[in-house]
């Protein structure tokens, strides 16, 4: 089973490389117990059609690196949000989706949902969250499914901080945002908590 780093390229410079770094050799020693390190900005080729703009480049690999992909990037529009229950565990980013679909097909496609495991906050189908409470500070639950490379750099510069968050605690909020590698913060991204159905 493949995994999958998805990285964000501006204007022809990977964003973040060392996080997806990190992460890519951590899954190959996890889950192949693969000997050595891949360092992705030796195997990045940029084609010079996508060397302007927002990027999305898909990197496959297993013991090693087996397909890249690039694509110009739209990001995708959600005009609702679902709390859905599920006792998943998503550790390492892997390219077979389906478990997320499967949770996912009973809504419409411009919906989008918000996983809660044990009564806990985790994360949407693709991307991590951040909160923002009433003092105006930025949360992102202690019990992510994924350690996103967008969530780890957020922590590190200080911006967002780990807090324990329930599902009986979002009223608490204001607004919320995804982040993930595509998804940079952003306060004007910032959605109204309203937006998540039945709280």
């Amino acid at each position: 089973m493949r995994l999958l780093e998805t990285i964000q390229m501006h204007n022809g410079l990977a964003k973040r490389l060392s996080y997806h770094n990190e992460r890519m050799n951590r899954s190959r020693h996890q889950m192949m117990c693969a000997v050595g390190d891949i360092y992705l900005e030796e195997v990045l080729k940029i084609p010079e059609e996508y060397r302007k703009g927002i990027v999305k480049c898909r990197v496959l690999y297993d013991e090693q690196v087996s397909k890249i992909e690039f694509e110009h990037y739209r990001e995708r529009k959600v005009d609702s949000f679902h709390l859905v229950e599920t006792q998943m565990t998503y550790e390492h980013k892997f390219e077979d989706r389906q478990q997320f679909d499967e949770l996912k097909s009973p809504f419409s496609p411009s919906s989008e949902i918000i996983l809660v495991k044990n009564g806990f906050i985790t994360d949407t189908s693709y991307s991590n969250l951040v909160f923002k409470d009433q003092n105006g500070k930025w949360l992102t639950p202690n019990t992510p499914l994924l350690l996103g490379t967008q969530r780890e750099f957020l922590l590190d510069e200080g911006i967002i901080e780990e807090s324990e968050i329930k599902m009986s605690d979002l009223d608490q909020f204001t607004h919320f945002m995804m982040i993930n590698a595509m998804l940079d913060f952003d306060k004007e991204r910032a959605i109204d908590i309203k937006s998540i159905k039945d709280v």
